[in-house]
């Protein structure tokens, strides 16, 4: 990838305040300023485009680009870094230990020392037990040229014992986030346990982190959230998202009675919520969902582009809710409502979150049979990178595609489009049998053949617990019957 398509999107995510902090930055710099100039021009331009790629041809001739490009990366992330310096506990921490280095270097010995004393005792009122590490070997660093006066052995080993109890800790909390971390990634590549050997590897990732768990000594909010995270994990893993749901009610009164240790940076919570959402909507409980709507829109977070990230998430969801609820109309209006917002901010959100929304922006315009327009969102999806994409996701857009090319009888299309996903499939070895089912009956379809014999299979296919979170994202029940019976 061309260094500057990373620099554009990059730019593109900044908001007001950062940009205006930028500015501010670059105006107490002298001289000439090309990497300004080349600043406004990815600005202009929300998409990288060919127009924005012979505008930087005009601009920087010859090789004048990449060094632009360069210092312009550079200017941009220490902007960035000094806008954010004052916002979280681990820049408080990291600013403490680097004032205690430069205080000791100018022989400023007892200042030095009583920056440390601050960070560890910052460090363990917000479970920063890196930091409490990294300020106590610093202190035992500064003490030896000092030939431990004022120290006795008792104290040293006292300080050592801390150290090397909180290491144990942190390496028994990676161990457990990274079991968390294969089952998650397991979740969201392969959905739901399927097979026997399948369900023995997910018994064998529960038995590791048994044993992490009886070899843990010191209780921590990380360690507590880690093995709720991962409980949760399990039984979406084995289709029991009820059970799911109890242990994240559970995580979330964990937040609730612990926010000290994360008001600094809400993204786990917001993870969360998200995640009860999720979860919430698979099981379609959407009369549940409000108050957790609520409480995502509500939470405080010093970062603004993550509470823009918040924001389409509650948008999100309540426009899915609309449209499984038969509400397609009102789904249409709110989206209305909301139409230059989401055009000024769509290239602040990540990408996962844009087709999802894209998705259920095109579900809208396909239940109100507007079919060209929900198109045209569909076509949005599939001209992005697939790999940055959850699995499900990229295959409801793939279905979708095929279900909105149905509704306008694009039977050449569909043909050519159907022997490519099935390659595809081929090459993945993974699928749904709902995607199956799908290309089997627009296979019949296309052959003008009677689909009522499908019918039982369709039932059968509904019942299929495996395969509901997918049937549910589509809103295929209606579809089949229509389909079937027509």
């Amino acid at each position: 990838m061309n260094p500057v398509e990373v620099l554009h999107p990059l730019i593109q995510s900044l908001t007001k305040s950062e940009k205006r902090y930028f500015r501010l930055l670059v105006a107490m710099q002298q001289g000439d300023k090309a990497y300004l100039r080349l600043f406004d021009c990815l600005e202009r331009h929300e998409l990288f485009t060919e127009e924005l790629k012979q505008e930087l041809k005009l601009l920087f001739p010859g090789a004048s680009l990449e060094p632009a490009r360069k210092h312009l990366y550079r200017v941009l992330m220490k902007s960035l870094r000094q806008f954010e310096s004052d916002k979280s506990i681990d820049e408080r921490l990291m600013n403490l230990i680097q004032d205690s280095l430069i205080l000791f270097n100018r022989g400023l010995i007892n200042a030095s020392f009583e920056q440390l004393e601050k960070a560890k005792t910052l460090a363990l009122e917000h479970e920063k037990f890196l930091f409490y590490i990294q300020a106590a070997r610093q202190e035992l660093q500064f003490i030896i040229p000092q030939q431990f006066v004022g120290w006795d052995e008792s104290r040293l080993i006292e300080k050592q014992e801390k150290i090397r109890e909180l290491l144990e800790h942190e390496l028994t909390v990676q161990q457990h986030a990274a079991l968390y971390e294969v089952l998650l990634l397991r979740y969201w590549k392969n959905g739901v346990v399927r097979s026997l050997q399948e369900s023995v590897r997910l018994n064998d990732l529960l038995l590791e982190e048994h044993q992490v768990l009886n070899s843990q000594r010191l209780e921590s909010f990380a360690s507590k959230q880690l093995h709720l995270h991962f409980q949760s994990a399990y039984f979406l893993m084995t289709d029991n998202p009820e059970g799911s749901l109890r242990v994240l009610y559970e995580l979330d009164k964990l937040f609730q009675s612990h926010v000290h240790l994360w008001s600094d940076r809400p993204v786990y919570y917001l993870h969360l919520l998200n995640g009860i959402l999720q979860t919430l909507r698979a099981t379609e409980q959407y009369d549940k969902m409000n108050y957790f709507l609520e409480r995502l829109q509500c939470v405080s977070t010093p970062s603004e582009s993550l509470a823009l990230t918040a924001r389409y998430q509650v948008l999100e969801h309540r426009l899915h809710n609309a449209v499984n609820l038969g509400q397609s109309q009102q789904a249409r209006q709110v989206f209305m409502e909301q139409c230059d917002a989401i055009s000024r901010d769509f290239p602040k959100l990540s990408l996962q979150i844009q087709v999802q929304l894209w998705l259920t922006i095109a579900r809208i315009y396909y239940n109100l049979g507007d079919y060209s327009q929900a198109l045209s969102y569909i076509n949005h999806i599939l001209n992005q990178p697939t790999r940055s994409l959850s699995r499900i996701l990229y295959i409801s857009c793939r279905l979708m595609n095929l279900l909105i090319h149905v509704a306008l009888d694009n039977r050449d299309y569909i043909y050519y489009e159907i022997r490519s996903i099935e390659r595809k499939l081929k090459k993945e070895k993974l699928g749904y049998r709902t995607e199956q089912f799908v290309l089997t009956l627009l296979k019949n379809w296309l052959k003008n053949r009677p689909l009522k014999a499908f019918y039982e299979e369709s039932l059968q296919l509904l019942e299929d617990p495996f395969e509901k979170q997918l049937i549910l994202e589509l809103g295929l029940k209606d579809w089949f019957t229509s389909i079937i019976k027509n």
